[in-house]
């Protein structure tokens, strides 16, 4: 099993504590923590998680071996919202407590997780994933939104530059009056331009339009 604190109560972990006195810069820092980018086809799927909200930590041996920038931007937000100064692992630890889950060594694991709501769950995990005992933690951000490329949609429905715009900052969560205002639009032109998205795009609601641009996310 994951080796996570000596402090832990999880059912069936092992009990050995690594990098308690390291800051979240500390562990940061580190270049054998973070993924190369060399590997074209894994960038390229790292790329397409992230846009999705998708972030993976590895680990083995009770420490993190690497971990892609999407999901340390996660495990930073979640040391920023515990009540101390936490480390990126004792991030980890964090959301693997609250989900009340065994992360076996060797697994894969995909946990779905909101920093703001304070929730983390389990939905699948595979055993016996990796042959050298290292363990996968696939994260999915529920309080990120899913952002797709500003060329794609240009590609895909022939959008303006200010349609493009609208819709990424409606892919943001944000609402149209204060996207009116950030921009220094009428209400008139903000409602003017959302009428030409939902002609491009063939949907008639505001949310079928932002659940459209989430799907769109995963494409490069």
């Amino acid at each position: 099993m994951l080796n996570l604190s000596q402090s832990a109560t999880l059912p069936g972990f092992g009990l050995q504590h690594h990098g308690s006195t390291e800051s979240i810069l500390d562990i940061s820092r580190r270049a054998s923590s973070i993924i190369p980018d060399n590997d074209d086809k894994r960038s390229d799927l790292r790329a397409l998680l992230a846009r999705i909200g998708c972030g993976q930590v590895w680990i083995r041996d009770g420490r993190i071996i690497e971990i892609s920038a999407s999901g340390r931007a996660m495990l930073e937000r979640e040391c920023r919202h515990a009540a101390v100064r936490e480390t990126l692992f004792g991030a980890v630890k964090q959301l693997i407590n609250r989900s009340g889950a065994q992360i076996p060594d060797g697994s894969t694991s995909w946990l779905v997780t909101s920093s703001r709501k304070g929730i983390t769950t389990l939905v699948k995990q595979v055993a016996n994933a990796w042959s050298d005992g290292t363990s996968t933690l696939v994260l999915l951000d529920l309080d990120a939104h899913p952002e797709p490329s500003p060329r794609t949609l240009q590609r895909v429905f022939g959008l303006t530059a200010a349609e493009t715009q609208l819709a990424l900052e409606l892919a943001r969560g944000r609402n149209l009056l204060d996207i009116a205002r950030s921009r220094q639009l009428s209400r008139t032109t903000i409602r003017s331009q959302l009428g030409a998205l939902f002609v491009k795009t063939q949907t008639r609601r505001q949310a079928d339009l932002v659940a459209l641009l989430g799907r769109v996310a995963i494409l490069p």
